[in-house]
């Protein structure tokens, strides 16, 4: 791709002719947050397995150990516009692990709990590359090293094939209290982070595009990597007693 390194950036930032330097600024589009009744119904279905007027079973039903630091449960598909549902589940606490965008727009619900999103804008990195970077080490503190991430069956793929350097101008962190809804942009930038027990209910929108952004501060090696489900691991029926929280919470 010729031009500048600004030039890389804003036509990276999102397909379709978006431009999305600063993240949030991409298409319209994003999913109204699902009502209290809505939520309970969808809850209510995963916990029996009974899906009923415009409630279809989600693709699977396992619950996923997120690297972004939550436990994703999938919940439920809107037959009328193909909205997903989710639960996230921040067992501990902690940060997503990486700043990223999506395929999707996104609306989500704090049900309990307090979630941090931190967004953040981006600028080319112009500083040269040190040595040490063909070794998997990158010498400039500052620098994150875009990466495309795409789903794949049993997990997901990692594409550094078309890295490229950006650094992190600005930062700007919105707290969502318990009851608190907001709505994403799948282009936008951002990292949450949650206080340990929080729930959010999360309604996706049908993908606009193939893949979506990550940045890693190391160079990254691409390749597959296999999703961890929960049960694989406990052997105990987590996937209940998450249902049966967020159905007290909303009541």
């Amino acid at each position: 791709m010729s031009g500048t390194g600004k030039d890389i950036v804003r036509a990276r930032a999102g397909e379709h002719g978006v431009v999305d330097r600063a993240g949030g600024q991409g298409p319209t589009g994003t999913p109204a947050p699902v009502t209290a009744a809505l939520a309970r119904a969808a809850l209510t279905a995963a916990l029996l397995g009974r899906f009923e007027g415009p409630l279809r079973p989600p693709a699977t039903r396992a619950p996923i150990a997120h690297p972004n630091g939550f436990v994703k449960l999938p919940l439920a598909q809107l037959s009328a516009d193909g909205r997903r549902l989710f639960l996230h589940v921040w067992r501990v606490g902690g940060e997503d692990a990486q700043i990223h965008d999506h395929r999707w727009h996104f609306a989500a619900t704090v049900l309990t709990g307090e979630l941090y999103n931190t967004v953040v804008e981006v600028a080319p990195d112009e500083a040269p590359r040190g040595p040490g970077e063909a070794l998997g080490v990158d010498l400039d503190p500052d620098a994150y090293h875009v990466v495309r991430y795409r789903p794949q069956d049993g997990g997901f793929h990692l594409d550094a094939s078309d890295a490229y350097r950006v650094r992190v101008t600005e930062t700007r962190t919105h707290t969502v209290p318990a009851g608190g809804q907001y709505g994403m942009s799948a282009y936008t930038l951002h990292r949450a982070g949650a206080a340990p027990g929080t729930l959010t209910l999360v309604a996706r929108g049908r993908p606009v595009r193939d893949d979506n952004r990550v940045l890693a501060r190391a160079p990254v090696t691409g390749g597959f990597r296999r999703w961890r489900y929960v049960d694989d691991d406990t052997g105990a029926d987590e996937r209940g007693r998450y249902l049966r929280a967020a159905l007290d919470a909303l009541s």
